[in-house]
């Protein structure tokens, strides 16, 4: 039974590690009812995280009938992470002249707390904090808009990940800041990259 503590977020999460990890293959049903019931919550926060699964994919609403798993195959998982990491490296590209020093090191201050204190939510809100520092300093408004609309369909395997190993991202990030704050670009671009991609392993 989930704790009664950000109940959306908790049975999102669940639900994610269900669909990703293959418990939930596609093409099960998933009704509001049984699983409010087997979560032991109400259905306003299964229904509100089952209709973030729809928004980013990984299930389909049917009519009266509840929602679908639609994990997306493997080939098409590609095409979506190496969309991601092109935007990103193109951004990068433009922001690197123009992130502060003092921004950099904060970062990479909170990732290192996060690997210390093994928080999952912690480094997962540092790593946004990564992505967006990226996008804002690109100075592209276009460009920093298509990151965020690919960011929330990786969002699943982004929470599954990081759950499933929390260390992992922390040291990547934390290199990734380094080169940027050493305004190396081939760098900073191979270990972005890298980085990225690596979400899509489930």
């Amino acid at each position: 039974m989930l704790k009664k503590i950000n109940l959306s977020d908790q049975a999102y999460d669940e639900l994610v590690n269900r669909i990703v990890s293959g418990a939930f293959p596609a093409g099960v049903t998933l009704q509001e009812e049984k699983l409010s019931a087997e979560f032991g919550i109400s259905r306003t926060p299964v229904r509100e995280a089952l209709q973030r699964l729809a928004a980013e994919g990984l299930v389909e609403q049917l009519p009266r009938r509840g929602y679908r798993v639609s994990l997306p195959e493997d080939e098409a998982l590609d095409e979506l992470y190496e969309c991601r990491a092109g935007l990103e490296l193109m951004a990068l590209k433009l922001a690197l002249p123009e992130i502060p020093g003092q921004e950099i090191a904060a970062l990479k201050k909170k990732l290192k707390s996060a690997a210390g204190k093994q928080s999952v939510s912690l480094s997962l809100e540092a790593d946004s904090e990564m992505h967006s520092l990226i996008m804002e300093y690109s100075g592209n408004r276009y460009l920093a808009s298509l990151i965020q609309q690919f960011m929330r369909k990786t969002a699943p395997f982004r929470s599954y990940r990081n759950q499933e190993h929390p260390e992992a991202g922390a040291e990547e990030r934390i290199r990734i800041l380094e080169a940027i704050g050493r305004r190396d670009l081939e760098t900073a671009s191979a270990l972005l990259k890298e980085h990225i991609l690596q979400g899509k392993q489930r």
